[in-house]
């Protein structure tokens, strides 16, 4: 089996491993959502898949399940071809197309990297392409990343969209994962949570997951802030306004950041982005599916969305 990717020490101590398990993984995470089908635009749809090859080889990928999968099994050559079948012309379209291509030692961690695919047709739930790559990425190479997600931004019709630090959680242990990632996330807020499919119900046709070191908005939500002028304007000069294909990419700073309420790094860009973007973050706060917290779980989960708020 392939080895995976993996990430440096230096952010060992916010991940969670768990009886020989690693349940949650801090990674470089790009999330796009979109309102359109796949089926509308399979062929950028395949791109983002070849984008994502390009910084994670197709041999790094060791672990994949679809929607009809109890567990994860090894990647075969049939799994990483899955969506060029599903999306050829003239393909039986599918009601659901959902595929996670992961790295990953065992098949119940979460991913160091992956490639996933999220899309209900014909529902009011947001479709999701979601990328993720060692953490390391983001700390040593930001330029790098922040080239893809233009690359990526050019190619894909998304509404709106997230990259920066993220953490990925095991499935096979929602509860124990998602405490650990919402409990650190709350004191270091520029790490995003990705939980699909339950960010394509939160985020639906019109809500907005959050803000993160890139922050992306569409054509027609920039067109609701005044254009890319009314958008400067409200903003600092420390955030930069990037022109692409479907809309704009807000950066905050020059490289992602993780916080630490606990020192008084509050992140003052990001909250900036939040401020502008908050009437959208709240709808999808209000959609969201609560995460599994135990006591508490629904006010808790009102306080993350919320978090560059307080």
């Amino acid at each position: 089996m392939a080895t995976p990717p993996t990430s440096t020490s230096a952010h060992a101590s916010l991940e969670l491993t768990d009886a020989g398990a690693k349940l949650v993984s801090l990674t470089f995470g790009i999330n796009l959502y979109t309102n359109q089908s796949f089926y509308g635009q399979s062929r950028q749809v395949l791109d983002t898949l070849d984008l994502f090859l390009r910084h994670c080889p197709a041999q790094q990928l060791t672990f994949y399940a679809t929607e009809t999968m109890k567990e994860h099994k090894p990647v075969t050559r049939r799994a990483l071809g899955m969506p060029g079948v599903w999306l050829a012309p003239g393909a039986a379209h599918k009601h659901y197309i959902a595929l996670e291509l992961k790295a990953a030692a065992g098949s119940q961690d979460a991913p160091s990297a992956k490639y996933e695919l999220w899309s209900a047709d014909a529902s009011r739930q947001a479709n999701i392409v979601s990328l993720a790559l060692p953490s390391d990425s983001a700390s040593e190479r930001p330029d790098e990343m922040l080239a893809l997600v233009v690359q990526l931004a050019d190619a894909f019709s998304f509404r709106s969209g997230l990259a920066g630090y993220s953490f990925e959680c095991s499935r096979y242990d929602k509860e124990k994962s998602e405490t650990h990632a919402w409990s650190n996330s709350m004191r270091h807020p520029g790490i995003d949570i990705v939980r699909i499919p339950f960010d394509a119900k939160s985020v639906g046709s019109e809500g907005i997951k959050g803000v993160n070191w890139l922050t992306l908005i569409d054509a027609g939500l920039l067109k609701e802030l005044g254009g890319i002028k009314g958008v400067r304007q409200r903003l600092s000069p420390g955030i930069e306004v990037i022109e692409c294909r479907h809309g704009i990419i807000l950066k905050a700073g020059a490289s992602p950041a993780l916080g630490d309420v606990n020192r008084d790094d509050t992140l003052p860009l990001y909250r900036e982005v939040y401020g502008l973007l908050a009437p959208w973050i709240a709808l999808a706060a209000e959609d969201s599916m609560a995460f599994r917290l135990g006591k508490d779980a629904i006010e808790r989960t009102e306080a993350w969305f919320t978090r560059f708020g307080a």
